[in-house]
């Protein structure tokens, strides 16, 4: 099997343009009949594959239809020696699942070892908004006014209606001092 003309090259087959043209004019320049290794009996071969090679990938049009030609199968390196590189065709289209479930894994181990870690979440005082389990205290206009349940409080919310509804009966209707409805009181 003849080698492709990435591996001709020396480069992969994500190489840029530019480093498809480095890497010609190297190979060239090994190869040219000046040179020691230029003075081989095959040199004017791998120069003529080098060639070849450079103008299929020196041109967008002509190396996409190399490379839709040879799809399944790409070369990645193996080593490295002096300026030649080894070659072998993996398979294309391995999805790394394994390393994904690690990531995944290891980001949920990270996420609880840092909930155990920190300090539990101090309550924070009342924010003015009403909902079921707030603290209030009625006010001087009968309006019901978020305070904190630690200190004096008139009842709990147990729920928030609107205007147009009623209270469960063994609860007191208080308005919200914020509009938004009717809040449901648990005297005691």
């Amino acid at each position: 099997m003849p080698p492709s003309h990435y591996e001709v090259l020396g480069v992969l087959p994500s190489a840029s343009h530019d480093e498809i043209r480095v890497a010609y004019r190297m190979r060239a320049r090994a190869v040219h009949p000046d040179t020691a290794d230029g003075r081989r009996s095959d040199a004017s071969e791998q120069m003529a594959m080098i060639a070849e090679a450079w103008r299929v990938l020196s041109d967008v049009k002509l190396r996409r239809a190399y490379d839709n030609q040879h799809k399944g199968l790409h070369a990645e390196p193996l080593r490295v020696e002096h300026d030649h590189v080894a070659y072998e065709p993996v398979a294309q289209g391995e999805f790394p699942w394994r390393m994904i479930g690690f990531m995944v894994a290891g980001v949920i181990g990270l996420v609880l070892v840092l909930n155990l870690l920190s300090d539990p979440a101090t309550p924070s005082g009342p924010d003015g908004l009403l909902q079921a389990g707030s603290c209030v205290e009625v006010d001087a206009n009968q309006l019901a006014v978020e305070v904190d349940c630690g200190g004096k409080h008139s009842g709990v919310v147990r729920a928030l209606v609107g205007f147009d509804m009623t209270c469960p009966s063994d609860t007191q209707p208080i308005r919200d001092r914020q509009g938004m409805g009717i809040a449901c009181v648990v005297t005691g």
